[in-house]
Formats: C-alpha cells, sequence, structure tokens
C-alpha cells in the first residue's frame, strides 16, 4: 500500500491521460482507509504490545427478504366503446398507456404508481357514471380489488426495486467518517413511510404517487442505508470480538503492586488514541444516523409479509436485539473491561 503512494509522489514524467486514471485511481484505493480498519489496528496494537492472539470477528450473515406470495387477477375488462365513454375521467388513457406496456418490463414502481393513479382517476369516474350500468359495476370492482391488494405492491416495491432490497445485503462499502446524503435519505425514506401510512388508513386521495420515484433516484444516488446497515453490523461484531480479547487479558498481572507499570501504559495509550480517539466517535456518530433513520425503517419494513426473522430482529423497537440497542450495548460492554483497568492499576482515564 505504501509502496503505491510513494509511487505516486515519484512520478515526473508526463503521462498519457488514461495512465494518470489509473495510477490515480490504484493510488486512492490503496492509500484510503475503511472505518472500521481502526478497530483492527487497535485490537493488532494490544496484541503485539501484550504477545497475545487477537481474537477473529465473526462474520456477518447474509439478511434475505422472503418472497411474496403471487396475487391472483381480477378478470375485469373493458371494451373498446367502454374505454372511449371514460374520456371525461382521464381513466381511459391510463388504461390505454398501461395495457401499451403490456409484455414490456415493468418496474415493480411504476406497477405501484399506475395502481394509485388507477384508484384516485376511477373516483372520479363512478360520481359521473350510473350505478347500474356495466361500466359502473366493472370500475367499481377493479377499483376495490386495487384498493384491498394497494399494500401487496407496496411491498413487492420493497422487495424488488433494488435501492430498497439491496439495504439488507452485505457490501464491502461502509459508511465513511464524513457521508453525504444523510438528510435526503430520510426525505426519502419519510416519503415511502408517509405513503404506506396513507395506503394502511386508505387514505388513497391524499397519495402523491410522483414521489416514489423522487424517493427511489435519492436511495439510488448515496446508498446510504444499506452502508449504514452494512458498517453498524460490522462494527457490533468487531465490539464483540474486542470484548472477547481483552477479556484474556489478566489485569492484576499486568499491574503488579510495586512493579514497573509501562507496559500498562502502552495499553492505555493504545486504548485512548485508537479506541477513544477513533473508534467511539465513529460509533456515535452510526448511532446518531440511527436513531433518526431506525424508526423510519420500523414503519417501513418491521413485520410486513416480506420481512424475515432476523431482520425483524434487528428492528423490533424497544428490545435489545435491534441495531441501535446492540450497538449502544457492545461498546458499552467493551468500555467496562477498561473501567476496571483504570481502577486496578490506578491509571487516569485523561
Amino acid at each position: 500500500m505504501n509502496h503505491l503512494c510513494k509511487l505516486k509522489r515519484l512520478l515526473v514524467k508526463p503521462l498519457p491521460i488514461i495512465c494518470l486514471l489509473v495510477v490515480c485511481f490504484i493510488s486512492l484505493t490503496a492509500c484510503s482507509d475503511k472505518p472500521s480498519n481502526a478497530n483492527h489496528t487497535y485490537i493488532q496494537r494490544l496484541a503485539n504490545t501484550l504477545d497475545l492472539q487477537p481474537v477473529t470477528p465473526k462474520p456477518l450473515v447474509p439478511l434475505s427478504l422472503i418472497p411474496l406470495t403471487v396475487l391472483s387477477d381480477s378478470n375485469i375488462t373493458l371494451g373498446i366503446i367502454q374505454l372511449a365513454s371514460l374520456s371525461h375521467c382521464k381513466l381511459n388513457v391510463l388504461i390505454s398507456e398501461h395495457n401499451n406496456q403490456l409484455g414490456k418490463t415493468a418496474t415493480a414502481a411504476s406497477i405501484l404508481i399506475y395502481q394509485i393513479k388507477f384508484i384516485q382517476s376511477a373516483q372520479q369516474c363512478l360520481t359521473s357514471l350510473e350505478k347500474d350500468s356495466s361500466i359502473y359495476k366493472k370500475i367499481l370492482a377493479a377499483t376495490e380489488h386495487k384498493q384491498n391488494n394497494l399494500m401487496h405492491y407496496f411491498n413487492s416495491m420493497l422487495y424488488k426495486e433494488s435501492e430498497l432490497n439491496r439495504i439488507w445485503q452485505l457490501s464491502s462499502r461502509e459508511l465513511s467518517i464524513t457521508p453525504a446524503g444523510f438528510s435526503d435519505t430520510v426525505n426519502a425514506v419519510t416519503k415511502l413511510v408517509n405513503i404506506k401510512q396513507q395506503i394502511t388508513k386508505q387514505q388513497f386521495a391524499q397519495i402523491n404517487s410522483e414521489h416514489l420515484f423522487a424517493a427511489l433516484e435519492q436511495l439510488n444516488k448515496y446508498q446510504f442505508n444499506q452502508q449504514l446497515i452494512q458498517s453498524v453490523r460490522t462494527q457490533i461484531a468487531l465490539n464483540n470480538s474486542a470484548t472477547q480479547f481483552i477479556n484474556t487479558i489478566n489485569i492484576s498481572q499486568l499491574c503488579q503492586a510495586g512493579k514497573n507499570n509501562n507496559q500498562a501504559q502502552i495499553v492505555n495509550n493504545i486504548f485512548k488514541k485508537y479506541y477513544l480517539g477513533q473508534v467511539q466517535p465513529y460509533q456515535a456518530q452510526l448511532a446518531g444516523y440511527l436513531e433518526t433513520l431506525q424508526p423510519l425503517y420500523q414503519q417501513l419494513w418491521y413485520k410486513t409479509a416480506i420481512t424475515s426473522k432476523p431482520i425483524n430482529n434487528l428492528l423490533q423497537p424497544n428490545a435489545n436485539s435491534n441495531l441501535l440497542n446492540q450497538l449502544k450495548y457492545s461498546a458499552k460492554n467493551h468500555v467496562l473491561w477498561w473501567q476496571i483497568f483504570y481502577k486496578t492499576c490506578e491509571i487516569s482515564p485523561i
């Protein structure tokens, strides 16, 4: 890694543009650190100082969603003449555009939007048609079918759209120390939560379907949610393995009365430099993001038709198993050992 960093500085001769781009990419990739690297450095320094073997963190378990059951079709059809008679309420245009898309690839979000627009447009049509007419009964039946199954289409979007389902997938990317897109991500997830609430309350007329694509666009731009959940799960695993490691250290032997405590001072300096100086601030940052986003995740994902038990456990309100509480507990549990260390060794943490 260091050789690549030095190589970039030693280049003095002009190079073709493509070569410069390759060198820059390799250098940035090789020389930049993930936030989790501070954890590894912290434990490795302790292990080297005390001549101990560090504990390897448990690998993260992949999280999966549950496929939706296939929704039965309503089998309601409108003839050409019936369709033409709906021009006054614009439902004919919506249906025609939808029919033209049949056979083509349609995203789950676009299918949901069609259902919403149909329900909203149908209300105007129904008020202008004779209740005893065949077309009135067909539109009413189709509308009720779509209303009853609108949450199914919403869950289908959660399951199929990559901007949403990737949230639970493992990633090599972690949230940086100075990430972009937090406020936009909160805004996007809030829009989705609001639409879900409107569906639940059957407030169909109030749904702004344009918010769906706008929200997905913001989520795709930053991929903040996936990186946050990946980083939090990683940090929890690192905290737990770090605590398991330091519990193998014999504090009484490290801080024997009347003997030189230079080694204890070195251990103290490592803790202050890496854990208190780097790991703890990053954890506090992750916890701050979760304080805002976890309640939104709960409203969007918790105990839905597609959410598996492991994901529900990570989202369960007021439970020790949820992401935020796991992060806080794993950090607190780690610091408890150090409190005993400072008391036993009579070293000031300041």
